[in-house]
């Protein structure tokens, strides 16, 4: 079997184990990834994306892989993106498409009601894949296979969920070649995983849907053995040049003190490359921050959220006090850590007081770089209901969400902020810049509502770019390689084009001029 992943520009895990599996069991695998030039989860401007686009690149490239199945990892932020890919690849090709990924997961009906999509994988998808590319191979589909919905003679056949994957041990290392093959801004950072599942269940993640639609009943956290994880790296070092390491787990430091106290002693023998990781304040301990800082972790990217504990636990699902988020920076902070805060403004019922607390908290608590994104709703999650029951949203809003329509990405702003709120994000990129007096006086006289509600890849800039020393700013290397690729690439093709059509105009020209001449002689002797 020939199978195909469309990706969009960001490295999509699930794909590279899907692809490993695959290709472990003679199965032929590659990735054509759209760069979303100018309209990615940074920026967005219309007419430079048109200029830059490459989905008919990617028509063109699959037309000559001719491949039995597309498959396509589908974000809600990229939604619509995928339609517009699919439908496109639909025209052009009679090949089956699959839609797999946390939307699909979260809405196959809807999903499964456009016509350019054959099948719909939900949840964990590589040994649902691998069954389908086996009963393909031999000449039939098997309809039966749980975690798969397909179209059959007009119908919808609704496979069910399989049980989570205990062992994770069990899976191939995730396939990195088919995203450095495609793209070398794939090569800027090594992306991986030492677990699956999340400890916690907020409201607003898509966390608070999977426990339910799993019907959780055991463990829902797997850590794969460090043994496992340290393997992977070690192997990778030798194969890639790899500059630095991001961890994508949830929450590394849901790991038992014995997991990362292993860890980090092999890490530090065996691996000895910067990373990355994402924690949750509730897990924070000095022991662990201390194994995480001994294995040579740069820093870590906390969720603070909100600095109300009204907020956190009523509406965010976030049980945890403001005594123990301080303490929890006052511990990485100690352990040498640098650290990343998350947090989010325009939550539903959010009061300007909270605003200013949060303001105030970061001016007092002083951390490497703080986010400030916007709040937004994604499908299934806990907070729908919450602000269904509210009559906050209604029917079309939660219709035109679960489209994909209508949305803007968390991290480019989120969902139908206040001007106010555009503004506190402008003055959060930077606060960490002005002195604690200059930002007390702007907090306690409001003049952040004087600060101009800037595009988000703007403060991006000051809040990210210019916080976190280059080398160790993973993001930023990413973006000038896609985006350096990427443009250069078309402007060439471009340029060469156009000179292919001055030399045919040049050389038509100087035929028909010959051709002229002739007529003219032909005259002058007749």
């Amino acid at each position: 079997m020939k199978i195909a992943f469309v990706n969009d520009s960001c490295e999509r895990l699930g794909v590279g184990y899907i692809s490993a599996l695959l290709k472990e069991n003679g199965h032929h695998v590659r990735l054509f990834t759209d760069p979303q030039l100018f309209e990615d989860e940074n920026v967005s401007f219309s007419i430079l994306n048109r200029m830059f686009d490459y989905k008919n690149n990617i028509i063109a490239q699959l037309k000559e892989y001719k491949p039995d199945l597309i498959g396509i990892s589908v974000v809600t932020d990229f939604y619509q993106w995928a339609c517009d890919m699919a439908r496109l690849i639909k025209q052009n090709m009679d090949v089956p498409i699959m839609l797999g990924g946390i939307h699909p997961s979260s809405v196959p009906e809807r999903v499964m009601q456009n016509d350019f999509v054959d099948m719909v994988c939900i949840g964990e998808g590589e040994f649902p894949m691998l069954e389908l590319a086996n009963s393909m191979d031999q000449g039939r589909i098997d309809h039966s296979i749980r975690n798969i919905w397909f179209k059959n003679n007009g119908n919808i056949i609704k496979n069910k969920v399989r049980p989570l994957i205990k062992d994770l041990d069990v899976l191939p290392f995730a396939d990195k070649d088919i995203f450095h093959q495609a793209s070398p801004h794939f090569l800027q950072c090594y992306y991986i995983m030492a677990s699956r599942g999340c400890p916690n269940a907020c409201s607003y993640c898509c966390h608070s849907y999977l426990k339910k639609m799993y019907d959780v009943k055991e463990k829902y956290l797997r850590f794969r053995a460090v043994d496992n994880v340290i393997k992977e790296l070690v192997l990778s070092k030798s194969k890639y040049d790899m500059k630095i390491v991001r961890f994508h787990d949830d929450d590394l430091m849901a790991a038992s003190k014995q997991w990362l106290k292993s860890f980090s002693e092999f890490y530090v023998k065996k691996v000895k490359v910067p990373f990355t990781c994402f924690v949750h304040p509730a897990t924070v301990t000095e022991e662990k921050a201390k194994y995480l800082a001994f294995a040579g972790c740069h820093d870590v990217e906390i969720g603070i959220q909100s600095v109300s504990e009204n907020t956190r636990r009523r509406i965010m699902n976030r049980n945890i006090s403001n005594l123990g988020i301080e303490k929890a920076l006052s511990i990485l902070k100690n352990a040498g850590l640098k650290i990343i805060t998350d947090n989010i403004v325009g939550m539903p019922g959010q009061s300007e007081d909270e605003t200013i607390s949060m303001l105030k908290f970061y001016n007092r608590n002083r951390v490497m770089k703080t986010y400030c994104f916007g709040f937004r709703y994604y499908p299934k999650t806990e907070i729908i209901q919450q602000s269904k029951q509210k009559g906050l949203l209604g029917e079309k809003e939660i219709e035109a969400l679960e489209e994909g329509r209508d949305v803007e990405a968390f991290i480019r702003g989120g969902d139908g902020l206040t001007i106010q709120m555009k503004q506190v994000q402008t003055y959060f990129s930077f606060l960490l810049y002005f002195p604690y007096n200059l930002n007390s006086f702007i907090i306690r006289n409001k003049l952040y509502r004087f600060f101009l509600p800037l595009p988000y890849f703007i403060t991006v800039i000051f809040s990210n770019w210019l916080r976190i020393p280059y080398k160790y700013n993973w993001a930023l290397h990413i973006t000038i390689s896609r985006y350096y690729h990427f443009v250069f690439k078309k402007i060439i093709v471009f340029f060469s084009f156009s000179k292919a059509r001055t030399i045919i105009h040049q050389s038509g020209t100087k035929k028909n001029q010959s051709i002229s001449m002739e007529q003219h002689n032909e005259s002058s002797i007749c």
